[in-house]
């Protein structure tokens, strides 16, 4: 009979304008949503400070080698990625962690959200304490100061209670057993355990209400550099630029500026103690062996010396000096040779190939010496013995001069070095926040909230099969919709019975005096309130009825409904009152035998009505009534209510009408729902013509089509439909026309 879209409407953005305006109230409430949302996020985030420092890594500038030549090495540069790992790296971060006490935290306990509400509201805080279940967290302002804790490797990152007592106690307990059992505040406690080494714990302040427990941590090193390191980051403009900007982040001002200078002095540091290792080895072997040097000469020129007074010779042969001269050779070349295998084995194992070769330089001068020194046995033991101090001694002023040299030029290439690292600018205690940022919490805030409730929307739209517009309805029953009638902020201002003065109907309605005007309800919009919208769309439905009911085999109309409040009732009373102002003889029937009240707004008793008049139980001229209303009869619903005993059947209902809707130009039956009771349709078939009634967003497709289903199986003939409080705005050009009316 009729298909089904399997999506919604129309994705046009006056759809989705429309979709928003109707749920306007809940974007209202999803606003404030977002507001207060963002409220409790700002109230219970901790503010992060941002310290930030500047830092320039150099070329270092060695002057002069260990021999004293200027330095002319090339240097690469280290990357900036080599920096940040050493500037995050254990060796400059652990002296910081410990000199900071960074490995120890204490905060008390609190329930996220709602304590840091309370913390701001004494007074709920103190409601809020009041409760036993709550006593152990913190509601209101609390503080502790640990001055000593440490703990066993197996418990370093376990979470530690301690809970306050009365009179400045506490007690400390872990997730398996109590530790402490009573402690007072500024006295060293120690716990030993088998095995582990101690516990111990010293706090010297704690101010917070008794109950309330305070989360203790000792972190093992290795935790603690991995969260500083995660709050620490380190930027450069240019990858080939030697500035860097270290930063780092956390909640107290001043102590991330410190935390910061102390990390970049560590990283020089370090810095400056791996570029001078190397010197400062080689300079410590020297500092070592020039004392020692020095007293060998000062005993070589003391022997010479007392010798020569004890002898009392200096005469000597030529070929002894010279054998002499030799062997002092020999022995200075012996001892250089010493000297320097002495220095390589500081550095190079025995077995190393450098030491190896000087070891056989060695032997072969130990061998000539041996050679040289036999040939001068034969020479006077006088001159023998003064030739080897005098000897001795040159070779031990020579080995001291040079020592001494080389010392001191290592000592000004020490000197000279200049720092790769330099602080550009050093950390400062920032003065605002970086988070949370008001204006984004807000931000996010709404709009987050807004969008969701958007996409709820769109997707509910998307996904049901509520009918929301003219197209949706033309689509789910297949037949044409004649008219979208608006909502009409009057009619819901009308209500109450009231008398409609006569002078605003037609002539020769009877209004006047003699006849008695006829008290209709003020809910008759087309007659207190003509120029309203919804009542100009209606005036168009009347222009369209000789099409409607132009192929009909009778004059009858009937307005029916999927499901109750659909309006029908509203659209058949007003439109047989327009109607009969155009001179048509129109009669309205009240076929809603349960819930009729066309009679109330008429004016009219309830009986005796429909049911009686087509059961023969009253008069045809008792039963149609006139109204105030000019050519407009009514047949009200009738004394029945509902009682199925006395309903009349379809077949008397057609003779009825047979009889009946001939003496009027027009016939107008309100009848009840079609999924409530089945009277419409078995009325409809003889009607000439049906139209559906459907209220905006109140019908399903599904439920609209049992309803058309319903009236096609029992041969009612529907013509088309009327979309009934559409949310479309009134047209300005009506508006426009309606002021110059007025």
């Amino acid at each position: 009979m009729q298909g089904y879209a399997t999506v919604p409407a129309t994705s046009d953005a006056k759809e989705y304008l429309r979709l928003l305006l109707r749920h306007k109230f809940g974007l209202l409430i999803t606003l404030l949503l977002g507001l207060g949302l963002a409220w409790l996020y700002l109230i219970s985030t901790e503010k992060t400070y941002e310290t930030a420092a500047l830092v320039e890594v150099n070329k270092p500038k060695n002057y002069f080698n260990s021999d004293g030549s200027a330095n002319q090495t090339d240097w690469n540069a280290p990357t900036i990625k080599e920096e940040a790992n050493l500037l995050a790296s254990r060796r400059v971060l652990s002296p910081v962690v410990d000199a900071f006490g960074l490995r120890t935290t204490a905060e008390p306990k609190r329930v996220p959200v709602l304590g840091a509400v309370s913390q701001r509201i004494p007074v709920m805080a103190d409601m809020i304490e009041s409760f036993s279940f709550a006593q152990k967290f913190a509601w209101s302002d609390a503080s502790i100061d640990v001055a000593e804790l440490s703990v066993p490797r197996r418990m370093e990152d376990e979470e530690l209670l301690v809970t306050v007592l009365a009179d400045g106690e506490y007690s400390l307990s872990s997730e398996e057993q109590v530790l402490i059992e009573q402690a007072r505040v500024g006295d060293r406690v120690a716990v030993e355990f088998s095995n582990q080494g101690p516990l111990v714990i010293q706090l010297s302040e704690l101010e917070a209400p008794a109950g309330v427990q305070f989360s203790v941590v000792r972190g093992s090193l290795q935790a603690t550099v991995t969260n500083l390191r995660q709050d620490l980051a380190t930027e450069t403009t240019d990858s080939k630029s030697r500035m860097i900007t270290v930063k780092l982040r956390g909640n107290d001002p001043e102590h991330i500026a410190n935390l910061t200078n102390a990390i970049l002095e560590e990283y020089t540091s370090v810095k400056l103690g791996s570029q001078n290792r190397s010197s400062d080895a080689e300079l410590l072997v020297f500092q070592e062996q020039l004392p020692r040097v020095e007293a060998e000469l000062r005993a070589a020129e003391v022997a010479l010396s007392e010798f020569r007074r004890s002898a009392n010779s200096f005469n000597q042969d030529a070929q002894v000096n010279f054998k002499l001269a030799q062997l002092d050779k020999l022995e200075t070349e012996l001892l250089e040779k010493e000297v320097e295998r002495d220095d390589l084995l500081k550095r190079y194992t025995v077995n190393h190939p450098t030491p190896k070769r000087l070891q056989k330089a060695i032997d072969v001068l130990e061998d000539k010496i041996r050679q040289v020194r036999g040939t001068i046995r034969s020479a006077p033991n006088t001159q023998r013995e003064l030739a080897i101090l005098e000897d001795e001694l040159e070779t031990k002023r020579n080995l001291f001069i040079e020592i001494s040299e080389k010392l001191q030029k290592l000592q000004l290439a020490n000197v000279g070095n200049v720092g790769e690292v330099q602080i550009i600018d050093d950390a400062l205690p920032p003065r605002k926040p970086v988070s949370p940022s008001t204006l984004l919490a807000v931000a996010g805030g709404t709009l987050a909230t807004l969008f969701l409730y958007t996409l709820y929307l769109t997707l509910r739209s998307a996904l049901s099969t509520v009918i929301s517009d003219q197209e949706s309805l033309e689509r789910a029953s297949g037949l044409p919709v004649y008219m979208n009638i608006p909502k009409s902020s009057a009619q819901r201002r009308l209500g109450s019975p009231v008398t409609v003065d006569p002078r605003r109907l037609l002539p020769g309605s009877g209004g006047d005096d003699d006849d008695g005007s006829k008290a209709i309800s003020g809910n008759v919009l087309a007659l207190s309130k003509p120029e309203d919208y919804s009542i100009e769309n209606l005036r168009g439905l009347r222009s369209m009825l000789e099409d409607v009911m132009a192929e009909a085999n009778n004059n009858v109309l009937m307005f029916t409904s999927p499901l109750p409040s659909m309006g029908k009732s509203f659209l058949s009373l007003n439109l047989a009152v327009l109607v009969a102002q155009t001179g048509k003889k129109v009669l309205l029937i009240d076929a809603d035998y349960q819930r009729g009240q066309l009679h109330k707004s008429l004016g009219l008793p309830s009986g005796p009505g429909l049911p009686e008049v087509v059961r023969g139980k009253s008069e045809l001229k008792e039963t149609v009534k006139p109204t105030s209303v000019p050519n407009l009869y009514c047949i009200a619903r009738g004394y029945t209510g509902g009682n199925g005993s006395e309903i009349p059947s379809d077949k008397e209902f057609g003779a009825f009408l047979d009889v009946v809707a001939p003496r009027f130009d027009i016939a107008i039956i309100d009848t009840p729902p079609v999924l409530s009771v089945s009277t419409a349709a078995s009325l409809g078939k003889h009607a000439g013509s049906t139209i559906m009634v459907v209220k905006e967003g109140e019908v399903k497709e599904p439920q609209l089509g049992e309803a058309l289903k319903r009236l096609t199986f029992s041969g009612v003939r529907v013509s088309g439909c009327i979309m009934n409080s559409s949310s479309s705005p009134t047209p300005k050009h009506y508006t426009y026309y309606q002021e110059k009316l007025d």
